[in-house]
């Protein structure tokens, strides 16, 4: 059981080059602000206390609108163009200095709502899994809340196979909470992926 209270960090991954959506994802519009600033935005809502966001291509134009930002962290990945996710996980993970979970997402997932954070981070809590991950009609989504227990595994891992194969090293220590929020399996690889996330935001606004 986790014996000390959760200090929630956050890494999000922004150093792809947007290949497919033809424009560069964490600056497109989204609700009066930008993709990477509604999603650091969201993490904060959640109380996470210490955010990394790992850029590459386009780094200093990210830079450039978060630095206000406080409690943020910028972290550059030179080897985005042929590197991975892990990768530039490792490379945020590096800079975690107090959080002992840390949630782990791409950066381009901007309208998650702060109630899927809260509540898996509150399985963890109650639980004192290892790794939570949100569940949308069975899937899992993002994002996945690792505790420290799997910190070493994941920057130490080498191996081909990604984040996927590191945290299979705790599956018996895995705890999944069902949630509603569609916005978790909502990321913005194509001009439709966007178009579909302007207008389902749209929707929810106007039922709020």
């Amino acid at each position: 059981m986790q014996k000390q209270p959760i200090i929630k960090g956050g890494i999000l991954v922004a150093a792809g080059m947007s290949s497919r959506m033809g424009a560069f994802k964490p600056l497109l519009p989204y609700r009066n602000t930008t993709i990477i600033q509604m999603a650091i935005e969201n993490m904060q809502n959640a109380g996470v206390e210490e955010i990394v966001v790992v850029v590459g291509y386009r780094g200093p134009e990210i830079e450039a609108v978060i630095q206000s930002m406080q409690h943020v962290k910028i972290v550059f990945n030179p080897n985005y163009a042929k590197g991975d996710m892990l990768e530039s996980i490792q490379l945020g993970l590096g800079q975690i200095q107090k959080a002992n979970a840390v949630y782990l997402m791409p950066a381009d997932m901007p309208a998650i709502a702060v109630d899927t954070f809260v509540k898996v981070c509150l399985c963890m809590e109650r639980t004192g899994a290892a790794v939570v991950f949100p569940t949308l009609l069975g899937r899992k989504k993002h994002p996945v809340l690792v505790g420290e227990a799997c910190f070493k595994a994941i920057l130490t891992f080498k191996e081909t196979g990604g984040l996927r194969v590191v945290l299979e090293q705790y599956a018996q220590q895995t705890q999944y909470v069902p949630v509603t929020d569609q916005a978790c399996g909502m990321d913005i690889d194509t001009p439709d992926d966007y178009q579909k996330l302007l207008d389902w935001t749209r929707q929810q606004s106007t039922r709020e």
